[in-house]
């Protein structure tokens, strides 16, 4: 009784540990809150690459009509590793190079909202987040900060 107690508890314990092989290639979330009023959409296109880096590309849209700001662009390169059901990523470098589109929003308010969002890739150079579930076309994960982000692999 107490052998089959303990080969349950390891596999329970090794449930959602993943093989980096297994989570390599791109993945993709989607996200849509609300905020005073301000509609944010975020979406994340992960590339986990087979030599440990990975690129982040997070195109953000506001709108509170009338304004808008669309595909603010964030990337973030650096390298990436999955130890048992975590997923380390060690930021190398973030880039907000451009908005596609900017309606009755300053240049200011422009420049303080890509650096709001640089600020919390920039801040902490390392980011661990926990793998809640992984299925081969599905990977969802939770930061530090419990904000849950479902991906779903692209191909």
């Amino acid at each position: 009784m107490l052998k089959i107690i303990i080969t349950l508890s390891l596999f329970l314990f090794q449930l959602h540990a993943v093989n980096q092989n297994d989570i390599m290639g791109n993945w993709q979330s989607f996200i849509r809150t609300l905020n005073n009023g301000t509609e944010i959409t975020e979406k994340e296109y992960l590339t986990l690459n087979a030599n440990q880096t990975f690129t982040l590309v997070i195109l953000v849209n506001l709108n509170k009509n009338p304004a808008y700001v669309k595909d603010l662009r964030i990337e973030i390169i650096g390298n990436w590793e999955a130890k048992g059901n975590a997923l380390v990523y060690t930021i190398n470098s973030v880039n907000v190079p451009s908005a596609k589109d900017v309606y009755q929003v300053s240049k200011q308010s422009l420049d303080n909202l890509a650096s709001s969002f640089k600020s919390k890739w920039v801040s902490d150079k390392i980011h661990i987040y926990k793998i809640i579930s992984f299925e081969p076309k599905k990977l969802t994960v939770k930061s530090g900060r419990g904000i849950i982000t479902k991906y779903k692999r692209l191909y």
